[in-house]
């Protein structure tokens, strides 16, 4: 009797590693098909970050022009950016400067008299205010976005305005550039 139950008892143990084996192999193949599924979802999000990359990169109009260089400041016009705010759901176009201060004082710097296509841009959707401090080298943006719902102007003909410098530490001193971009 007690070699039955010892036969019986091993041939448990058996079939038991033997459905353990089998449930491994069961883990083994649900983890393989999790992990080619995270992979996979993996490329996928790399594939649409680099398609949004991608469109990001075909929304800027790349310039580097120089617009004034004088004993005071020096601007240069960088780049044009066709953006979408998610926080506003709003579109917008952002004008990127590069100011540098020459000066001893710090400087501010604005968008004055802005026109495109040859019709003048309302001063409620349009934003630019930059302080450069003495010396230092600064990125001054022009914001146009429209939080009312109203379509942005389309840079098809020109855009043209003035950067006005000024100092609130010397108040005599201002000046102003005149900055042309022909989209045609």
């Amino acid at each position: 009797m007690k070699k039955i139950k010892v036969v019986s008892l091993l041939g448990s143990s058996v079939l038991l590693l033997a459905a353990c084996s089998d449930e491994t192999e069961a883990v083994k193949e649900i983890n393989e098909v999790n992990s080619s599924a995270i992979v996979s979802s993996e490329n996928e999000e790399n594939q649409e970050s680099v398609a949004s990359e991608t469109e990001v990169e075909e929304n800027i109009i790349v310039y580097n022009q120089l617009v004034e260089d004088n004993e005071n400041f020096k601007a240069t016009l960088l780049e044009i950016e066709y953006t979408y705010d998610d926080v506003w759901d709003e579109e917008k176009i952002e004008v990127r400067f590069d100011v540098e201060n020459k000066r001893a004082d710090s400087i501010e710097v604005q968008a004055r008299s802005l026109s495109i296509n040859g019709r003048m841009v309302d001063d409620s959707i349009q934003m630019m205010s930059q302080e450069v401090a003495a010396g230092k080298v600064a990125e001054a943006v022009l914001t146009l976005q429209d939080y009312e719902g109203n379509e942005l102007p389309t840079l098809e003909g020109d855009l043209e305005m003035l950067l006005h410098v000024f100092s609130w530490e010397d108040m005599d001193y201002q000046e102003d550039a005149e900055v042309k971009v022909n989209f045609e």
